[in-house]
């Protein structure tokens, strides 16, 4: 028997852990693979290699390589809420405050090489699987948007503010915060002194208050 062989991975489903922590782990190796490869080029035989279980496994829990995409992004939605809501003293910051620890989290997890990879991914593949595109928009940034709104709806007596959508405020306030340098990190030109902290700042002011010094007459 050659070291390869040996070496192979075996099939089906592993023994350590519960069910769901098995699951989980299937999850975050297809997500590693979808990030790392695209959709397109990861099968579900190389996850079930990379999970250590049978593809057999996989289809009985998700139906397509498409609910698995979906299932394992839900996944890294539902850490990334978790930790947002436990952020510590939250709600006792103002708005202000608030806005700035929330968006330099985001901002932080955006901003990785993976999460930027990922994103190349859904901007280049967007036309093969618009379907998919349309999903992935519900279960990612639609739940975190859901996040700010939440948060800024809470804050609305407290700080003043306007009785606006806030579905739609924090839509804007995610945009603002990711656009300038994700896509300057897509193209490869984000400045090497970029900071992370400045710019989240300057979009909570702007957001929350504007650039004009007073409204025009």
């Amino acid at each position: 028997m050659t070291a390869e062989t040996t070496n192979k991975p075996k099939l089906g489903r592993p023994k350590a852990g519960t069910k769901v922590e098995r699951n989980d782990y299937l999850l975050d190796q297809a997500l590693a693979l979808f990030m790392r490869q695209g959709f397109a080029n990861t099968s579900i035989a190389k996850i079930a290699e990379a999970a250590g279980v049978s593809t057999r496994t996989i289809y009985e829990r998700y139906k397509n390589k498409a609910e698995l995409m979906l299932a394992s992004v839900n996944r890294m939605v539902d850490t990334d809420i978790s930790e947002l809501q436990g952020i510590e003293n939250l709600a006792q910051m103002s708005c202000r405050d608030g806005l700035i620890v929330l968006g330099e989290y985001l901002l932080a997890k955006v901003m990785q090489p993976n999460m930027i990879s990922f994103y190349r991914m859904g901007v280049a593949e967007a036309m093969h699987f618009p379907e998919l595109n349309k999903m992935m928009e519900s279960t990612g940034p639609k739940r975190i948007q859901a996040v700010i709104a939440d948060y800024l709806c809470r804050h609305s007596h407290t700080d003043g503010l306007s009785a606006l959508d806030f579905e739609q405020a924090a839509a804007l306030f995610l945009e603002m915060l990711f656009a300038e340098p994700r896509n300057k990190a897509l193209f490869g030109c984000l400045e090497a002194d970029w900071n992370a902290k400045a710019h989240t700042v300057f979009v909570v002011q702007v957001f929350l208050y504007g650039i004009a010094e007073r409204r025009p007459s």
